[in-house]
């Protein structure tokens, strides 16, 4: 498991979790973190099963919001997403690609508020 206590604000533009992770179960971020990161992604974690995203990370302001990107991908036990309220807070774009095993996304409130782009691909397929 990767848990990401409250208020961890590294100072980052990115954060990528890619195969070099490849027997990550569980993403478990809390409360207002990586309010600096304008781009997320997930990808090729095959052995991960739930991404849980508290409220207010990856909150971001109007103008740091540009380009900004949240992309998780190729994930093959991917069953779970959770993202709290004003989380990914002015992102641009959020985007789900081939997750052949999710069954649930839960946005609460005001999660991806303001975004112009949202892409389900190749899903349970």
């Amino acid at each position: 498991s990767l848990i990401i206590d409250d208020h961890f604000n590294p100072d980052i533009s990115s954060l990528i979790l890619n195969y070099s992770l490849i027997s990550l179960k569980q993403i478990d971020i809390g409360d207002h973190c990586f309010e600096k990161v304008s781009q997320f992604v997930i990808d090729g974690l095959n052995e991960l099963e739930t991404v849980d995203i508290k409220q207010n990370s990856f909150y971001l302001d109007w103008d740091a919001g540009k380009g900004s990107k949240c992309l998780i991908m190729n994930c093959d036990q991917l069953r779970q997403i959770n993202i709290g309220y004003s989380s990914f807070y002015y992102y641009e774009s959020f985007e789900c690609k081939n997750l052949r095993s999710l069954i649930s996304i839960q946005l609460d409130s005001y999660a991806f508020w303001k975004c112009h782009s949202v892409v389900f691909e190749s899903m349970n397929g």
